[in-house]
């Protein structure tokens, strides 16, 4: 039976409060922390001035305006350029250190570095760093994973590198080229329960309708203010009926 949207709010509400460790008086106040933990995408600070624009805040204002008993501290760790392995190398500070209700996971779409083989992360290697992730994750830490966007080879500036043609030529492109990590991306959570927001297929669907340009920023890779709120639209909806799957 499909719920009331009210009781529906209450519901989730709920669900969100007992994230919070040592919340033993339900009317207390109460805060639920989330980190974004990944590269560029996740900072989001390329051609966007504005941080009310950038999808970690527009995914705390919509959860604030949703779940007005709950304080959202929400915190931006993602670096510009990271690897997965260089991601890694922070996590103690980057997240750790922070004790979060939820990580947004988003990973991979800097494996694969042309320009700089020693920073180059292998499919295998891509595997054993996301192990890592679960053995220093906090026991009370849930993950949500986010598959990398579309890259626009046509517009990237390693697709207009003729050092990297005949790599590309074998790969498929630049874009084909992360399409290993994506998929490990995705097997990892299936294989731990952990909720998926591919985001990759969901730009390229809409790109298809409304113009891939909507979403990506003329460097071929970034988002743009539709991107990001595409992104914190996702995330929001998947972060708030977590608990509702459960109960159908």
């Amino acid at each position: 039976m499909r719920k009331p949207p009210g009781i529906i709010k209450k519901i989730t509400s709920m669900w969100l409060l007992p994230l919070v460790m040592g919340a033993a008086d339900p009317a207390a106040p109460q805060t639920v922390t989330i980190v974004g933990f990944g590269n560029s995408i996740t900072e989001a600070r390329i051609q966007m001035p504005d941080e009310k624009q950038r999808w970690l805040h527009l995914l705390n204002a919509k959860l604030t305006e949703a779940f007005p008993a709950v304080t959202f501290n929400v915190i931006n760790s993602g670096i510009g350029g990271d690897s997965t392995r260089e991601a890694m190398a922070r996590f103690d500070q980057a997240v750790s250190a922070h004790q979060p209700d939820w990580v947004i996971l988003e990973l991979g779409g800097n494996n694969e570095d042309l320009a700089h083989p020693a920073r180059i992360v292998s499919p295998e290697e891509f595997k054993t760093l996301l192990a890592r992730y679960l053995e220093k994750l906090p026991s009370k830490t849930k993950t949500l994973v986010v598959t990398f966007p579309p890259i626009l080879d046509d517009l990237h500036a390693y697709g207009r590198n003729p050092a990297f043609t005949a790599h590309y030529q074998k790969t498929g492109g630049i874009d084909k080229s992360v399409d290993p990590y994506r998929e490990i991306s995705r097997s990892f959570a299936r294989t731990h329960g952990f909720p998926l927001y591919d985001l990759h297929k969901e730009l390229l669907s809409l790109g298809r309708k409304h113009g891939r340009m909507t979403y990506t920023l003329a460097d071929g890779i970034h988002l743009t203010r539709e991107g990001n709120a595409v992104l914190a639209d996702g995330i929001f909806k998947i972060l708030s009926e977590q608990r509702l799957k459960s109960d159908r």
